[in-house]
C-alpha cells in the first residue's frame, strides 16, 4: 500500500483491477498516479495528467506529455478516474470517545485541549476518510464560551496518535450566543455577561503574552507562570487562530468587533447560520474569514430559499470555507455540503476551494495540504467523476501517499 519505507506498491490495471508490484530497492521509490483529470484545488483542471509522489510528498503534478516519470517509478493507473485534494473540515467533534468535549463547570476553559481525548480507533475517523476528508480540526463543543483548544488531525484511522497530529494547538474554540448561555444562575446567562467574561480573560491573555514577549526581548522581568493562560500566549503571538461558533446577525457583528477590531487576532467565524447572512456585508468590509455550515440554506423574509454561502459570497466575503459540524452532519458528507452550496447558487470553483485550499489557509496549514502542489503532503482522493457530485463516493483516499480507504473494503 505504498507506505513509507516499503518496497511493495499497489498498481491499478484498469477499473477495479489492482496488482502488487515490486519497487526498486534503495532510495524511496517515486509513485506515479495517472488519472483522466486532476483538480489541483488552486489552479485549472489538468486532463490526461499525472501526480508524482515520493516519501509522502508531491513531487510534481502536470499533463503526462510534459511531466517526466522517473525511471523505476511505480505506475498506479486510475484509468478514467479523477484526482482531487483531500477535503479539509475545520468544525469537527468526532475524534474522541464520545461526550468528553464539553466541560460545563467553568464558562472559560482556555487551559483545556482536545489533544488529550483523541481516540484514533473512533469509527468516525474512518468514515471521514471514506468521504474524502483527510484533515480535520477536532474542537471542543460549544457549551461554554471558551471550550479549549482543538487539535488538527489527519484522518489516519487506527494509527498511533503521533501519525494523526498535524498541530497540537490547532485553534482556540470560542462560542458566542445561544449554546454557551449558562442556566446555572451565575454570570454568563446573558450576552452582556458572557461578553464581559470573554473580554476579561482575553485582556489577561493579551497582557500575559506581552509580558513574556518583553522578557524574551530583554525589556522586562520574567513574568509569573500562569498555567491557565499559557495556551493563550499562542493566540496573542498570532501562532494559533481562534475559531468562533457564531450564529445570527447580531452575534456575527459582535464576534468580528471583539476579535478583529478590539483584539486584532487571527480568527475564523464558524457557522454564520440563521440570519447571520444579513450581516455578511459588514463582515466583508473587515475581510472576516468565514467557515459556513452545517446549515446550507435559510428562508428569506418572503419564504424563499436563500443559499447561505451564496449570500456571503455575493456581498464580498471571499475568505470562505464550508463545514459539517460533524456529527451534526455526518463526517463523510462534506462533499454533500459543497454540492448543496452549488445547488443554491455558489460557483463551482469557489465551492471546491471552500473544502480544500481555503480552510487550509484559514487554519494556517496551506503549506502542507489543501491543494495538489509540489512539496505538499500527498493527500488526495480518487473519484469516478466530479468529486463534488454526491453520486461519486471516493474510490480511494490517500494520506501522505498511503492508501487509507478503498471503496468496497470491509473492515
Amino acid at each position: 500500500m505504498n507506505q513509507r519505507g516499503s518496497h511493495v506498491c499497489l498498481a491499478r490495471l484498469g477499473f477495479g483491477a489492482w496488482l502488487l508490484v515490486a519497487a526498486p530497492a534503495g532510495a524511496q521509490a517515486v509513485t506515479a498516479h495517472l488519472a483522466a483529470r486532476i483538480l489541483p484545488g488552486d489552479g485549472a483542471p489538468l486532463d490526461a495528467a499525472v501526480l508524482l509522489e515520493q516519501s509522502g510528498r508531491i513531487v510534481a503534478v502536470g499533463p503526462r506529455q510534459t511531466t517526466p516519470i522517473p525511471d523505476g517509478a511505480t505506475i498506479v493507473d486510475h484509468g478514467s478516474a479523477w484526482l482531487c485534494p483531500g477535503f479539509v473540515d475545520l468544525h469537527h467533534h468526532v475524534s474522541s470517545g464520545g461526550g468528553d468535549i464539553n466541560d460545563m463547570t467553568m464558562p472559560l476553559n482556555a487551559e483545556l485541549r482536545t489533544l488529550d481525548v483523541v481516540k484514533p480507533s473512533a469509527e468516525m475517523i474512518r468514515l471521514a476518510a471514506a468521504g474524502g476528508v483527510t484533515t480535520t480540526l477536532f474542537i471542543p463543543g460549544s457549551g461554554t464560551n471558551i471550550g479549549g483548544f482543538g487539535v488538527l488531525l489527519k484522518m489516519r484511522w487506527n494509527q498511533p496518535l503521533e501519525r494523526l497530529v498535524v498541530r497540537e494547538l490547532g485553534a482556540m474554540k470560542v462560542a458566542q450566543g445561544f449554546n454557551p448561555e449558562r442556566r446555572s444562575g451565575d454570570l454568563g446567562l446573558t450576552r452582556m455577561g458572557s461578553s464581559e467574561l470573554l473580554i476579561q480573560l482575553l485582556e489577561r491573555g493579551r497582557d500575559y503574552a506581552a509580558a513574556w514577549r518583553a522578557f524574551a526581548a530583554g525589556d522586562g522581568a520574567k513574568p509569573a507562570f500562569q498555567p491557565e493562560l499559557e495556551q493563550l500566549r499562542a493566540v496573542f503571538d498570532r501562532k494559533v487562530p481562534v475559531l468562533i461558533h457564531t450564529a445570527g446577525a447580531r452575534d456575527c457583528i459582535a464576534t468580528a468587533r471583539m476579535f478583529q477590531d478590539v483584539f486584532g487576532l487571527r480568527m475564523v467565524l464558524s457557522h454564520g447560520c440563521f440570519d447571520g447572512w444579513l450581516a455578511a456585508a459588514a463582515l466583508a468590509e473587515r475581510g472576516t474569514p468565514v467557515n459556513l455550515g452545517p446549515r446550507m440554506y435559510e428562508f428569506d423574509r418572503d419564504g424563499r430559499f436563500q443559499g447561505t454561502c451564496q449570500a456571503y459570497w455575493d456581498v464580498g466575503c471571499r475568505d470562505l470555507s464550508i463545514n459539517t459540524d460533524a456529527p451534526v452532519v455526518a463526517a463523510e458528507e462534506l462533499q454533500l455540503q459543497a454540492a448543496m452550496a452549488i445547488r443554491l447558487g455558489l460557483a463551482y470553483d469557489v465551492a471546491l476551494r471552500a473544502v480544500t485550499i481555503q480552510p487550509a489557509r484559514q487554519i494556517g496549514i496551506d503549506d502542507r495540504t489543501g491543494s495538489l502542489t509540489a512539496g505538499k503532503d500527498a493527500d488526495f482522493q480518487v473519484t469516478a467523476g466530479d468529486p463534488l457530485d454526491p453520486r461519486h463516493a471516493p474510490l480511494a483516499v490517500y494520506i501522505e501517499g498511503t492508501l487509507v480507504h478503498r471503496l468496497g473494503d470491509v473492515r
